[in-house]
C-alpha cells in the first residue's frame, strides 16, 4: 500500500504535467491537429505483445464495472535491453473516442498518474526483452465515472513521449438489452451474413430525447476498425426502444480463424511443416504449411479463439516471462497477386492491418508471404485484403463468409447525460452468434 506521502508526491509533480499535456494538444506522436489518437497503438518500435485483459483471464475483453472489484492488467514487451522509467495515466472519451471535456480529476480519484512497475527480465529466452505489467483501478488511482477510456504509457513523465495507447470500457448497467443474431432479410445474403435485432429499455434513466441522447455501437470480436454506430429505433414505445434489425447491425458471418499451436516448439502441431533452429543464438524459425484460399469452399466449423492470442509456453507452467519469440512464416499460394495489399490480421496485430504484418508477393513461387516475430502460444489469424480509402479490411476475399461462422458480439449504449454533460456507458450485453 503506497504510503499518503508518496500519493500527494505524485498528485502535486507528476499530474500536473500529465494534465497540461493533455489538454492542451501536447500529446507528441500521438496528437493530430492538437486532439489524442485514441487508437490501440504501440509507438514504440521496440514494444511487441501488447495485452488488456480482467485480471484472471488473459482471453477476456477489456471491460469492467464501474465501482466494483474487477481490476485490469496491462502487460507488454520491450526488446530492447535496457530498464525504462514509464509513467501510465487514463483518459476519458466520448462515445466516438475523442478525448472528452472532463478534466482529469472529474473522472480518476486520487493520483492522476503514477509509476509502471519496474520490469522483469525474461528467462531461458533466445530473445531478451523487458516485460512491464500493472493493474488498474487500484488504490492510488480510482475510476469515478463510466465510458470509453485509454490508458497511455510514456517514458520519463514526459508526454510527448509515448510508448502505447490502448482502450478499455467502464460501465454502469443502467438499462437493459435484449438481443439476439439472426440471418439477413435479404435472400441472397442470407447465407453469408449475420443481423442483430436488438430492444433496448431504460425504466431507470430519465431520457429526454432517446433519438439524441442514446447511441448504440456494436463490435463483432472486438473489431473497433469496424464498429457499428448511428443505429437509430425504428419505434419507441415510452422506456423501450426497437431497433427492428437495422441495416448498421448487418455483418459478414466470416470465417473461423486459422490458428497455430506454438505453446512448445519441440512438437509439430498442426499447421506447422517444420521448425528450426535460428542462426546464432538468434530465435527459432517457424515455417507454417502452405494456407489455402477459402472463398469457394463449405462452412468447416474449425474451433478458435476469435481471433485471440495467448500466449504461453507449456514448459514454464504458462509464465508469460518464460515465452520465446518466434520467427513465424506464413505462406499463402496464389495464382495471381490481389488489387488490394494483403494483410495478417487478428489479435496478433492488434485487429489492425500494420505494416509489419503485411504480406508480399513472389511471383516466381506465386504465393505471398510474411516473416513476422511472435511470442510463444496459442495464435489466431486471417488473411485479409485492405481496399483503396477505407480501413475496414475486407475479411471475406480471402477467407470466404458464411452464416454458421461462430462469432462474438458485444452491444454498447451511451447516455450523452444533459446534466453531466459527459457521455456515460450505461449499458452493455455480450452475445454469441450461436449461444445467444
Amino acid at each position: 500500500m503506497p504510503s499518503f506521502a508518496r500519493c500527494t508526491s505524485m498528485i502535486m509533480i507528476r499530474s500536473l504535467p500529465v494534465t497540461v499535456a493533455l489538454f492542451t494538444g501536447g500529446v507528441g506522436l500521438a496528437a493530430e491537429n492538437g486532439v489524442l489518437d485514441t487508437h490501440d497503438k504501440a509507438w514504440s518500435p521496440t514494444v511487441r505483445t501488447v495485452q488488456l485483459f480482467k485480471d484472471g483471464f488473459e482471453l477476456s475483453a477489456p471491460v469492467i464495472e464501474l465501482n466494483s472489484k474487477d481490476l485490469l492488467v496491462l502487460r507488454f514487451d520491450d526488446l530492447q535491453a535496457d530498464v525504462e522509467n514509464l509513467s501510465y495515466t487514463l483518459v476519458h472519451c466520448d462515445a466516438q473516442w475523442k478525448p472528452s471535456d472532463m478534466l482529469p480529476a472529474q473522472y480518476l480519484s486520487g493520483a492522476l498518474s503514477d509509476l509502471v512497475p519496474t520490469g522483469r527480465q525474461s528467462y531461458n529466452t533466445l530473445m531478451p526483452y523487458i516485460q512491464y505489467e500493472v493493474s488498474f483501478p487500484n488504490d492510488l488511482m480510482g475510476i469515478t465515472r463510466s465510458g470509453n477510456f485509454v490508458v497511455i504509457v510514456y517514458r520519463n513523465g514526459d508526454m510527448k513521449d509515448l510508448v502505447l495507447v490502448r482502450r478499455f470500457l467502464v460501465f454502469e448497467q443502467e438499462v437493459e438489452i435484449d438481443a439476439r443474431v439472426l440471418a439477413g432479410r435479404q435472400v441472397d445474403q442470407r447465407d453469408i451474413t449475420q443481423q442483430l435485432d436488438l430492444i433496448v429499455r431504460h425504466p431507470r434513466l430519465q431520457v429526454m430525447d432517446p433519438f439524441g441522447e442514446l447511441h448504440v455501437t456494436i463490435l463483432q470480436n472486438m473489431r473497433w476498425d469496424d464498429a457499428r454506430t448511428g443505429l437509430r429505433p425504428r419505434y419507441v414505445r415510452g422506456s423501450e426502444l426497437l431497433y427492428d434489425m437495422p441495416e448498421q447491425a448487418l455483418f459478414m458471418g466470416g470465417n473461423e480463424f486459422r490458428n497455430v499451436d506454438l505453446k512448445d516448439l519441440r512438437q509439430m502441431t498442426a499447421r506447422v511443416a517444420r521448425i528450426e533452429p535460428g542462426t546464432g543464438a538468434g530465435p527459432y524459425d517457424v515455417h507454417l504449411i502452405p494456407e489455402d484460399r477459402r472463398t469457394i469452399r463449405r462452412y468447416n466449423n474449425q474451433e478458435d479463439l476469435n481471433g485471440r492470442y495467448l500466449v504461453r509456453n507449456d514448459l514454464v507452467d504458462g509464465d508469460p516471462l518464460g515465452a520465446d519469440y518466434v520467427n513465424v512464416h506464413f505462406l499463402l499460394p496464389v495464382e495471381s497477386p490481389f488489387y488490394e495489399p494483403v494483410y495478417i490480421y487478428g489479435g496478433l496485430s492488434d485487429f489492425q492491418c500494420q505494416e509489419r504484418f503485411q504480406m508480399t508477393y513472389d511471383a516466381r513461387a506465386k504465393s505471398y508471404t510474411a516473416n513476422i516475430l511472435l511470442k510463444q502460444g496459442f495464435i489466431d489469424f486471417s488473411f485479409v485484403t485492405l481496399p483503396v480509402h477505407t480501413p475496414v479490411p475486407d475479411i471475406t476475399a480471402i477467407e470466404g463468409t458464411h452464416f454458421q461462422t461462430e462469432n462474438d458480439y458485444l452491444v454498447l449504449v451511451y447516455f450523452t447525460d444533459p446534466q453531466r454533460r459527459f457521455d456515460r456507458l450505461v449499458g452493455m450485453r455480450f452475445l454469441n452468434s450461436r449461444r445467444g
